[in-house]
């Protein structure tokens, strides 16, 4: 093959052209490739961190439903808690079981007598001295409906004897403890 050979105005042009070449394409990326780049990551990063913030969110609604759910079961955990476990002394119901309970079981009580309170550390133990006369098994309903009651309660100080001659069987007398909230 023969050599080409290129004039000086040949090869000036030939430069000119290839100057010119590298100046557009470094004007291209400078002012249009570059910025325009620039931007796309900076909009992929906050699409990126826009997903990630709608992605929390959706995490969090979630967490907040079971909340919801979890309020509510605590709310009645809280009145079942607090029917067992009173603020108040609420004498009047207590009045109430207990002479309920006494018809429905054969117990004649005779006397309700309030006693000392004393404080624990959560609760208050308020006591009442019961006198009461029914026949033994109807005693031993009458105390286990009121073990059994929604309040907490507790009997102590057990006293039983014998009335021979008569038509109930046994006179009792005890303490009856109903624990109150220290709260």
């Amino acid at each position: 093959m023969d050599k080409i050979q290129l004039t000086k105005e040949q090869l000036g042009k030939i430069a000119a052209g290839v100057l010119f070449g590298c100046l557009f394409i470094y004007a291209y990326l400078t002012y249009f490739w570059l910025p325009l780049s620039k931007t796309i990551a900076e909009n992929s990063r906050k699409i990126a961190s826009m997903e990630s913030d709608i992605s929390n969110a959706r995490a969090q609604k979630a967490k907040y439903k079971d909340l919801e759910s979890k309020l509510e079961s605590l709310k009645l955990e809280k009145e079942a808690a607090q029917k067992k476990l009173p603020k108040d002394r609420k004498f009047p119901d207590l009045l109430r079981t207990i002479t309920d309970l006494g018809k429905k079981y054969g117990v004649n009580v005779r006397s309700i007598t309030p006693t000392v309170s004393s404080k624990e550390a959560y609760f208050i133990k308020v006591s009442y001295q019961l006198s009461v006369a029914c026949d033994y098994h109807s005693l031993g309903r009458f105390m286990t409906a009121l073990g059994l009651e929604e309040r907490i309660l507790a009997m102590e100080n057990l006293t039983i004897s014998g009335t021979p001659g008569s038509d109930t069987s046994v006179a009792a007398s005890f303490t009856l403890v109903a624990y109150q909230y220290n709260g």
